[in-house]
């Protein structure tokens, strides 16, 4: 689970989360909260969409799925954490739909 975009985090040997479930998981987490960091994990109160998830859980994540959060996540840099948080929650729900009704 290297991270171009959140170098924090680290590779990890043990099982994890597949693409899909990743976005999931996210999506979930996301959804307790009412507002996004921009940039980093964690920034002060708040934390990013993927922060969120690890705010929750241990489990390692998909790499791919967590540089394409972080990217949107990170392409608001002027928004407020709630205007964020609202698009952010909008794609994800989106992209989300996409993956069940993909065949």
């Amino acid at each position: 689970m290297m991270s171009v975009l959140r170098p924090t985090l680290k590779d990890s040997d043990r099982p994890g989360l597949d693409y899909k479930a990743t976005y999931f998981r996210v999506l979930q987490s996301v959804s307790r909260r009412r507002a996004l960091a921009h940039g980093r994990l964690h920034d002060g109160g708040l934390a990013c969409s993927i922060g969120s998830y690890f705010d929750e859980s241990d489990i390692p994540i998909n790499s791919r799925a967590l540089d394409e959060i972080a990217a949107y996540n990170d392409s608001f840099p002027k928004l407020s954490p709630d205007k964020r948080w609202r698009k952010v929650m909008a794609w994800l729900r989106f992209q989300t739909k996409a993956m069940t009704t993909r065949r």
